[in-house]
């Protein structure tokens, strides 16, 4: 299996142009770094050198005879532009050093700000493919997997991804740069001695990485229960208090919080250990470095000129290293993200999804009939079918209400219509048409769906009404509303169609809640209309008017109905009854009394008179 950090990293190569220009800034920053630690060793040997012009100094270490050709008339020339006077050259070379270093750090800043860019825009791209992929996912994943999880990941497995992104981007180019020069210059001074510190200095280790990748993913996954928890008690939250549930949901919190800190705290000694044990190893390698070198000064009469040039450049290339200890463990936590990210990357999606099948047809506007033929369908992992062997045949324009108990698979058995299940036996046909040999996204643009729930969001009452419509006029949007009955109450708020509706629509009654959901499905226009218990938690005036609204909307227009109230079924064309996930009978209101024990049982033990 490809490592999964490495994969999610190829998104970087999308940003070759920003990326160029911060690795321009890291080489800028890099080459003042090590111009500055030249000049500040220059500074500290011309004060030691006491009688030494800083001219003097360039030409002893850059012009020797040891030294190459170019290399000598590079320092001649260099030491020839600085006047004859010890003060003079002092003050020149911190000027320099001044200088370079405030250029070096406008190179930083470029590369850091560009890095961080990069790094931010990565970090959305693959939101905006989660939340797409996970939008795009077939419900029976949805209901099998829950949504809590795939929302942490979403939420929260970006982070240590971008990190590790940084990490690499950031760190590592730049302090490799300028680790590089610093000893590239100690390799020019006195290529011997460097070679010796380097053998000295131990490897970089991968230390515990899977230890590290383990413990990154099963936090991660404790985040998303703990996202889980959260979203069940504040969606709740009115249930909790009045149940007194308080003590009960804080202790749900606190165990999912507990397993948190304790996947965090098993790479604690690993997290905590990197930068000391590299410090222990980089000093006694320094150690054994200093040690051979004052036997080369004291014994053979070595130049400690270029002692001092060496180990200060090396000392300037550990410190900026350093900074990478930590670097694995970071890589791990990012793998760890990533492989949860293509996790949910790689579940399946519906045809109208991210992976579109092209080729169907789309379907035409439905203007005869509707079937079910032979349709069962069964959840995954259930005791059995819920639709059980349904066959019916609907015709175009028709109010048909669907009736029976808890579980007889009613709101299953419409959720088959736009497709959000598949039958795993028989075919469901509209105009002759089977649904799987014609585009979702036809399908579904023909079908508007009112639930028990009603389905608001954080936005403006227009913005509800025309939710899934873009660029829809207003005057479009208000038509709807009044066909709707919300017209009246709307235009009584003080910023009209205008007003933010908080979350789930609070501060809306029940009735009115629903009547924007249906001003929605108007507004939609579609060709079938369900509306799955949308007047059984209502007051009698909305139910009134919603009732009205069916009868008007009813044109051009095949609804179904799955009603609790006895109003509801009286209005119906025709009404279905369903036991144990079959059809048990079907008919009018009149002829089910006569006919249908079942339908005489609901009518008096669930069909509820009209509210009062």
């Amino acid at each position: 299996m490809r490592d999964p950090f490495w994969k999610s990293a190829k998104i970087l190569l999308n940003y070759k142009r920003p990326l160029a220009l911060a690795l321009a800034g890291a080489m800028i920053s890099g080459a003042c770094f090590g111009a500055g630690l030249g000049g500040i060793m220059l500074v500290v040997t011309h004060l030691l050198g006491k009688h030494k012009s800083v001219g003097d100094l360039i030409r002893e270490q850059l012009a020797g005879s040891d030294r190459s050709a170019v290399m000598q008339d590079f320092g001649n020339w260099l030491a020839g532009l600085l006047a004859d006077n010890p003060l003079r050259d002092f003050l020149f070379v911190i000027a320099v050093i001044v200088a370079v270093t405030l250029i070096g750090n406008i190179g930083r800043f470029m590369h850091e700000f560009l890095v961080i860019t990069v790094v931010q825009h990565a970090a959305m791209v693959w939101r905006s493919r989660m939340i797409r992929r996970l939008l795009n996912l077939p419900m029976v994943e949805l209901l099998q997997s829950g949504t809590a999880d795939h929302m942490s990941r979403v939420i929260f497995d970006t982070r240590p991804l971008s990190r590790a992104y940084r990490a690499i981007l950031s760190k590592s180019v730049e302090q490799v740069l300028k680790g590089g020069i610093a000893v590239t210059i100690a390799l020019v001074i006195d290529w011997q001695l460097t070679l010796l510190a380097l053998v000295c200095v131990p490897p970089m280790l991968r230390k515990f990485g899977k230890r590290i990748r383990r413990a990154s993913r099963r936090a991660l996954q404790q985040r998303g229960r703990m996202v889980a928890v959260l979203k069940d008690s504040m969606s709740a939250i009115r249930v909790v208090k009045v149940h007194d549930a308080e003590g009960l949901e804080r202790r749900r919190f606190a165990r999912v919080n507990r397993g948190v800190y304790r996947e965090e705290m098993k790479i604690r000694t690993v997290r905590a250990l990197a930068s000391p044990m590299i410090d222990c190893l980089g000093m006694l390698s320094v150690a054994a470095v200093v040690s051979v070198a004052a036997y080369l000064v004291f014994q053979l009469g070595y130049k400690s000129e270029r002692f001092i040039w060496v180990i200060g450049m090396l000392a300037g290339a550990a410190a900026s290293l350093k900074p990478l200890a930590n670097l694995n463990n970071q890589i791990n936590e990012g793998r760890a993200a990533a492989g949860r990210l293509f996790d949910l990357l790689d579940l399946p999606v519906e045809p109208s999804g991210v992976r579109i099948k092209h080729g169907l047809p789309a379907l035409p506007r439905h203007r005869r009939s509707i079937e079910f033929e032979q349709v069962t369908f069964a959840y995954p992992g259930g005791r059995g079918p819920v639709v059980r062997d349904v066959s019916v045949h609907i015709g175009f324009g028709q109010i048909t209400a669907i009736v029976g108990a808890n579980g007889s698979g009613k709101t299953t058995l419409l959720s088959l219509l736009p497709r959000l299940f598949d039958p795993q036996h028989g075919r469901i046909l509209i105009d002759g048409e089977d649904l799987c040999a014609v585009t979702l996204r036809s399908l579904r643009r023909q079908i508007a769906v009112v639930t028990q729930q009603s389905a608001l969001f954080e936005a403006s009452i227009a913005d509800n009404v025309a939710y899934g419509r873009r660029h829809v006029p207003r005057d479009q949007i208000i038509a709807a509303a009044r066909a709707a009955y919300c017209d009246e109450f709307v235009t009584a708020l003080p910023d009209g169609y205008d007003t933010l509706l908080g979350e789930h629509g609070e501060g809306l009654s029940g009735g009115q809640r629903q009547r924007l959901c249906i001003a929605r499905a108007i507004l939609r226009d579609p060709a079938i209309l369900i509306l799955d218990e949308a007047t059984s938690q209502i007051d009698a005036e909305s139910e009134a008017k919603i009732n009205k609204v069916l009868r008007n909307v009813r044109q051009e227009r095949t609804v179904f109905v799955i009603a609790h109230r006895l109003s509801t079924v009286l209005d119906a064309d025709r009404i279905i009854v369903m036991g144990g996930g079959r059809i048990i009978d079907q008919g009018t209101h009149d002829q089910l009394l006569q006919k249908s024990e079942l339908y005489r049982t609901l009518t008096h033990t669930q069909l509820q008179p009209p509210a009062a």
